[in-house]
């Protein structure tokens, strides 16, 4: 019975949208129980920090410990490995996208960019820690352009500032909502052409860009980059001055540097993974069921826009009833516990793309051996076929759930840790009562949309 409910909303949904297994419905408690349980458990997360956690702890163990000599050797062999991989896959997907087979379900673009990139990156980043950093193409291939300029001109590398054009992160917001905007919103995402033409625009403007503005730019403009190194700051591994270093998960987020436009980026993906979550209510489908071609995309960016609208409307909320406490400036305020929006990030990405992850990911198997679609076979797992049954859909009911209330528990402790460093004991805690709204409102917000009440 799992094995043929998955495989139906698998072929429902088929490899073009980066859309969850829908909404759940066989859970053994309904609905409003859970939200009102998670929203109990966030709530008595916060009294508990209140009475035991009165000084600041994330921030002296940002920096972590040095691992041994083994660990510095075994991870410059892996930048230069995903380093190499990125290149080669980025080649591919741009062959794959402009002139393989237009039919989505034998190209590995779609599956490839929206299932194994796009998620699982995202997981890779919170758990292990920022490898896009060094898988990156567009770093690659910018990095190196500059040196071979530098030798052009007879230059020593150093020449060129590596930090020229950084410290703005509004074009990372245009440039993940455009991403965004494509996977979510867009009536055609998973047309391989399609893919292919947005890669090749992002690969062009990106090293364009890095070549008039700086390589600073690019790290600041590179949407994805952005993205998994403010997810990889929850990750218990990271590099600093080159060394690779041991630290505990989520203490990364207190010197987590805050650039022009980060806040923004922070609630452009949090809105998003939120308006995936809204497109499976009833109140959408009956707004954009009968809706197809450019008329469901305009609909759809609407939806987008005003979602995202709203989650940055009640974070504000927040942030300004918290300065009227404090005394501090909303956009000070705005920036200090922007940060601990991530875990909430991660936990709706977990929760919405999870089952899509595991099960519709299996795909990329058999599409390695034949990624053009022209019936090839080059590592004989062509003819692999997606396990179903890998996991039940009880279990990723409760892993999707799970992971919603968990997200928001990890977010209030971030918010309190970062309250509690900056101001005395009393104060920390009464300016967190608007936050801990907010949070016990995207829990509910979140579950309800989930679980698809």
């Amino acid at each position: 019975m799992a094995a043929l409910a998955a495989a139906t909303v698998w072929a429902w949904a088929g490899p073009a949208a980066a859309h969850g297994v829908g909404g759940r419905t066989d859970l053994p408690v309904p609905a409003w129980q859970l939200a009102w349980a998670a929203s109990f458990a966030v709530a008595a997360s916060f009294v508990a920090l209140g009475m035991f956690w009165d000084t600041p702890k994330f921030r002296s163990a940002a920096a972590g410990r040095v691992l041994p000599g083994p660990f510095q050797k075994a991870c410059r062999v892996q930048s230069l490995v995903v380093g190499a991989f990125g290149l080669l896959a980025l080649a591919v997907l741009l062959y794959a996208g402009l002139a393989g087979n237009t039919n989505a379900s034998v190209n590995i673009a779609p599956v490839a960019v929206y299932i194994v990139f796009w998620v699982g990156l995202q997981v890779v980043s919170v758990l292990v820690g920022d490898v896009w950093s060094h898988m990156s193409p567009f770093r690659f291939v910018a990095d190196r352009s500059a040196r071979l300029w530098a030798r052009l001109r007879r230059q020593p590398p150093e020449a060129e500032d590596p930090d020229r054009g950084a410290g703005n992160e509004w074009w990372a917001v245009g440039a993940i909502f455009g991403f965004v905007w494509l996977e979510l919103a867009f009536h055609d995402n998973a047309e391989p052409r399609v893919l292919g033409i947005y890669l090749a625009a992002y690969t062009a403007a990106l090293l364009v860009g890095a070549a008039v503005l700086g390589r600073g730019w690019l790290r600041d403009a590179e949407g994805f980059g952005v993205l998994f190194t403010k997810l990889s700051a929850m990750a218990p591994l990271h590099r600093d001055g080159g060394s690779l270093r041991l630290r505990a998960p989520l203490a990364g987020l207190a010197a987590l540097p805050m650039r022009r436009g980060s806040v923004a980026f922070i609630l452009v993906v949090l809105g998003s993974t939120t308006f995936d979550g809204f497109t499976r209510s009833s109140i959408w489908l009956d707004v954009a069921a009968e809706r197809t071609g450019w008329g469901l995309t305009a609909v759809n960016t609407v939806g987008m826009v005003f979602i995202i609208f709203v989650v940055a409307v009640l974070y504000r909320a927040a942030i300004a009833a918290m300065a009227a406490v404090t005394g501090d400036t909303e956009r000070e305020l705005s920036e200090v516990f922007a940060p601990s929006l991530l875990p909430i990030a991660a936990a709706y990405t977990v929760a919405h793309y999870f089952s899509y992850l595991l099960l519709e990911g299996q795909q990329i198997i058999a599409l390695i051996s034949d990624p053009f679609g022209r019936g090839r076979d080059f590592f004989g797992t062509a003819g692999y076929l997606v396990d179903f049954t890998l996991i039940s859909t009880d279990a990723i009911a409760w892993i999707q759930t799970a992971a919603i209330a968990l997200g928001h528990v990890l977010a209030v402790a971030v918010a309190h840790d970062r309250a509690v460093e900056r101001w005395p004991r009393q104060v920390a805690v009464r300016s967190q009562y608007p936050m801990l709204g907010v949070m016990i409102c995207y829990t509910v917000i979140g579950l309800l949309l989930l679980l698809g009440a």
